[in-house]
């Protein structure tokens, strides 16, 4: 505590007579800006020459590769080459070699851009370098070869291979967002495994029902297209098991990894969800409908394969989401309810519309049958998952019910249908006018898909609304309250989920001033908690509140 001396706006200044003033330090602000403009245009200038560079090599790479090929005095593709290789290069490697040398300096090292460049970097050359090669040994297969690809792919895995040494140097290594490129190439090693594992299964599933089912015939290349797909799914396993394992992203810390883990589990949820109701639309037109049965089972294929590659994908992050913390459990719990409240409102939405159609004398030659059944398949997968992720019936403690993620979720889901109603009801009224207008067209067959899509966001905004409501007053009635204005809290940490919460609980304004690791600790759920013990009976405008770096709490009220 005798350390900390917290401003005062309100307070007088006090001056001894005889003492000088003391100039304003102004000099350390300037500094700083001059630094980060100079750290922007020099990683920007840098991200420039790395690409100008790399398509010069290319370049020369290609025509190297090319056989056949005779060089002109108007070769464009020469001259380009040349001037971005021995113009860019060597600019290149004066401006990092001047950076290099800046490293020495812990701050460059810590430095926002000098992380985000690498992370930016080595994403790009990641993709470029993987599609190039993957297009290379597909052509390869299909008999065909073009010098353009493979010069590609090799000159910019040599920029991965560049940059994720400078990641992994003891000199260049960034001590701030270090793992961020580490989660995006496995993110993205999971998206190319993923797709190319659809698309080899789904070919030789539309093969063999191409063979036992009439009106499907499978292709007659589909080895070549089977084996194409198995390169991606090969490019894509490595690109995973290096990021994954050697650069150990599955042991990345941090909000970044763990917001990533959530939503590669949202998004193969909500393919493996539509890929089931994809085949249970099927299976249910089979049963009720009467379109030709090669139409029918058109897409079962691919939904076979989605539904099976995204469930071992789904399994798979969700062991490792065991392993995370309870709060990130509860966030991808949340997305999957959200991505399943989708499916399932659609299929409520197109269940109407359906029903409405067949009151439409307009439509009497038309079957409405293949829309109802869709909707059934919606809803029928969406709902029973989303009351799994959910829970409704389940008792909320009230720490979860003042959990940021629950609250965020439900604003931005009533909300979000409170914009959709909008819309819909904005599109009826179109429709009714331009009825009452003259024009043609029965009323029912105009309003019949917005008038569904309106039920199902009404259904939605109210049922979130009201459990929104009710978290609100759970959290205000046990909430402890104290009659504070402003708590200024002095921690090495304090993580925005749990500022928020105090903010709430205690009705106070919120100031976190971060303090050295010597001084304070940071805020977990046990300080929480002592900080409300501590926080109980305190009247004060404003309260002085530090965490010691042994997790104790003192709290301070101050005067006027």
């Amino acid at each position: 505590m005798s350390g900390i001396v917290p401003p005062d706006p309100a307070a007088e200044p006090m001056v001894e007579p005889d003492a000088a003033p003391v100039p304003a330090p102004v000099a350390a602000p300037t500094g700083r800006a001059q630094s980060a403009v100079r750290r922007v245009l020099v990683y920007v200038i840098l991200f420039a020459l790395v690409i100008v560079t790399a398509n010069g090599l290319a370049g020369l790479l290609e025509m190297l590769f090319s056989t056949g090929r005779v060089l002109s005095g108007g070769d464009d593709l020469l001259a380009r080459s040349l001037a971005f290789t021995f113009i860019g290069g060597p600019l290149l490697g004066v401006l990092w070699w001047w950076q290099r040398r800046r490293f020495a300096d812990p701050a460059e090292r810590s430095s926002l851009m000098w992380a985000l460049y690498l992370a930016a970097m080595s994403t790009v050359s990641l993709i470029v370098a993987t599609v190039a090669l993957a297009q290379t040994v597909t052509d390869a297969i299909d008999g065909r070869w073009q010098p353009g690809p493979p010069a590609i792919g090799l000159v910019w895995a040599g920029v991965w291979l560049w940059h994720r040494w400078m990641r992994r140097s003891a000199r260049t290594a960034p001590t701030r967002l270090a793992t961020v490129p580490v989660v995006l190439g496995a993110v993205y090693g999971v998206a190319v495994v993923t797709a190319g594992a659809v698309n080899a299964l789904a070919t030789l599933l539309e093969q063999a029902l191409g063979g036992v089912t009439p009106g499907l015939v499978g292709t007659s290349s589909w080895g070549v297209s089977v084996a194409q797909a198995l390169v991606w799914t090969a490019i894509g396993a490595l690109v995973w098991w290096v990021h994954w394992h050697l650069d150990r992203a599955k042991d990345a810390p941090g909000p970044f990894a763990a917001v990533m883990l959530v939503l590669v589990i949202a998004v193969i949820a909500a393919v493996t969800l539509f890929a089931v109701g994809t085949l249970l639309f099927v299976l249910l037109r089979l049963l009720f409908d009467t379109d030709p049965l090669g139409e029918i089972l058109r897409p079962v294929d691919t939904a076979i394969a989605a539904a099976l590659i995204g469930g071992v994908v789904w399994a798979f992050h969700g062991q490792v989401l065991a392993t995370r913390p309870a709060r990130t459990g509860r966030i991808a719990r949340l997305m999957i309810s959200a991505v399943a409240l989708v499916g399932a409102a659609s299929g409520f939405g197109v269940i109407v519309n359906a029903l409405l159609a067949t009151a439409s004398a307009s439509l009497v030659d038309d079957d409405p049958r293949t829309l109802l059944l869709g909707g059934l398949a919606a809803l029928a997968v969406g709902f029973p998952v989303w009351w799994i992720a959910w829970r409704p019936t389940r008792h909320v403690p009230d720490e979860h019910a003042a959990g940021t993620a629950r609250r965020v979720y439900l604003v931005a889901v009533f909300g979000a249908s409170a914009i959709v109603a909008i819309v819909t009801l904005l599109l009826i009224g179109y429709r009714l006018f331009e009825l009452l207008l003259g024009s043609g067209g029965g009323f029912i067959e105009r309003i019949r898909a917005p008038f569904g899509l309106l039920s199902a966001t009404a259904l939605v905004f109210a049922y979130h609304f009201a459990i929104w409501r009710r978290d609100r007053r759970v959290v205000r009635a046990t909430a402890p309250r104290v009659a504070v204005g402003r708590i200024v809290l002095v921690a090495t940490d304090a993580p925005a989920d749990l500022a928020q919460r105090l903010r709430v609980d205690t009705g106070a304004a919120l100031t976190v001033w971060r303090a050295a690791p010597a001084v304070a600790g940071g805020v977990d759920e046990s300080v929480l908690a002592r900080l409300h013990e501590q926080l109980a009976g305190v009247e004060a405008s404003r309260v002085l509140a530090l965490v010691e770096p042994d997790g104790a709490v003192r709290v301070v009220p101050l005067s006027e």
